[in-house]
């Protein structure tokens, strides 16, 4: 328990720092540039827990192009194609690119079942997050600060969903 309770933290303050880093570029309108590195950020704590450096700049980088890549089209279809019923834009975003972040990061370990673990995982857990978040960000405060530690949160619960995910199948890998 020990090894998950790891994960979950490094998992989420990994993801936290990235989603914070990110959402100030994300109010800076460079969106191309925040979610790539938020993902980066996040996955090279959750390496850091497995083997080192090496795997760290492995899952940094696979999570770069996958929360990169699944954030941007999730945006894109709320923002341009569909207007999801019932204001859940934060949960389907949330969804998408913790869906694609989870299987790039799942897929660098070889694994369908490992991938499709963290798929699951990843698009539980920033879709909870990300609809909260979203609530949040219709609140008053619309600060930079404000906005940054709302789009935080999205990362720090999302991170945790991923991190206990990998910390499991890494604690059965080892049974």
């Amino acid at each position: 328990m020990k090894k998950i309770a790891m994960f979950v933290l490094l998992g989420a303050f990994g993801f936290g720092l990235g989603w914070a880093i990110g959402g100030g570029l994300l109010v800076l309108e460079e969106p191309y540039l925040g979610f790539p590195i938020s993902g980066a950020i996040g996955g090279a704590s959750l390496g850091l827990a497995l083997d080192g450096w090496k795997k760290a700049g492995i899952l940094a980088l696979a999570c770069a192009v996958g929360f990169g890549f699944g954030l941007l089209v999730a945006f894109f279809i709320v923002l341009a194609v569909w207007e999801p019923p019932g204001h859940v834009e934060g949960l389907f975003i949330g969804a998408v690119g913790g869906a694609l972040g989870g299987a790039s990061l799942g897929l660098t370990f070889r694994s369908w079942r490992k991938a499709g673990f963290l798929t699951l995982a990843g698009a539980l857990g920033f879709g909870i997050a990300g609809q909260v978040s979203w609530d949040l960000f219709r609140s008053s405060d619309a600060s930079m600060v404000g906005a940054v530690s709302k789009v935080a949160i999205w990362g720090l619960v999302g991170g945790a969903f991923l991190g206990a995910a990998l910390g499991y199948l890494e604690r059965r890998k080892k049974d």
